[in-house]
């Protein structure tokens, strides 16, 4: 007798078909798809090329700016100034630039209008501050001056305060406040005791009182170091003449004849007293 057939399960069911498949065309396992090669992943973009925000490259124009106009080349300074200030028009240190180049071409409207602007822009800022005083000294109005420096002076973040206060000496002389003068020189002296502007200034204002003494101690402090200015050697020697020191008259234009041959005041050496 034949024994009664049982229905297949459905593991073996599926066994049997996947066998039967794999027979003709193969039968996909875990196993077997593991076993492909993989496709390494593409290699991740490099990010966009970010460029700078406009007011960076304005900064950094108005900065290639400065460094053509210290070293005297106006044309190219002028060139970095107009793209700054398309870029950002509304930062006051471009207008404070285009002031000094405008004022050192002899442009005196365009160096006076842009300080206005810089100034309008930002009325705190010390360095447009002395920078406006010293146009203001320099072209016939050294009254006017002497409140922008101290002006500068008054703010605790200023970098660089003896400048203002040097350059506010030198406008007191020439409305013939020597007192007020010799104030500024001492203050900024106080401030910075390595100032050479400070010194001869003050230097040079005891030797115009007579006070050849005094000079002499502040000369000094100018002419030791072996880059002193011709200038200075000059009043040195100045000095120590009126004072009757031979030697040290002799020194002083040994230095100046052999430092600086070509320099006026080399050449302007005078024979007797200087005026």
């Amino acid at each position: 007798m034949l024994a009664r057939l049982r229905p297949l399960s459905d593991g073996l069911l599926a066994a049997l078909l996947c066998a039967g498949v794999f027979a003709l065309a193969g039968c996909e396992s875990t196993s077997s798809s593991k076993s492909q090669v993989q496709q390494p992943p593409p290699p991740p973009q490099p990010p966009p090329v970010q460029e700078a925000p406009a007011p960076v490259r304005a900064q950094l124009h108005a900065e290639i700016a400065a460094g053509y106009y210290e070293r005297g080349q106006m044309d190219i300074a002028l060139q970095e100034l107009d793209a700054a200030v398309k870029l950002d028009p509304k930062n006051a240190n471009i207008y404070n630039i285009y002031g000094l180049v405008y004022a050192m071409l002899g442009e005196e409207a365009k160096a006076a209008a842009n300080f206005q602007s810089a100034l309008a822009l930002a009325p705190n800022d010390s360095e447009i501050r002395q920078n406006w005083g010293w146009y203001l000294c320099s072209h016939g109005k050294p009254r006017e001056s002497i409140a922008e420096f101290e002006h500068a002076v008054r703010n605790p973040l200023y970098r660089t305060p003896d400048v203002a206060l040097v350059n506010a000496g030198k406008c007191s002389v020439e409305i013939g406040e020597t007192r007020r003068a010799d104030e500024y020189f001492r203050r900024a002296l106080a401030i910075n005791p390595g100032s050479m502007q400070a010194a001869y200034n003050l230097a040079l204002l005891k030797f115009r009182e007579a006070r050849y003494e005094e000079a002499r101690v502040l000369i000094r402090r100018v002419t030791q170091p072996t880059s002193a200015p011709p200038e200075a050697l000059y009043l040195g020697m100045c000095i120590v003449r009126s004072l009757g020191d031979r030697a040290a008259e002799a020194s002083y234009v040994a230095q100046l004849r052999n430092r600086y041959p070509d320099s006026p005041e080399a050449r302007a050496i005078p024979p007797g007293k200087c005026e």
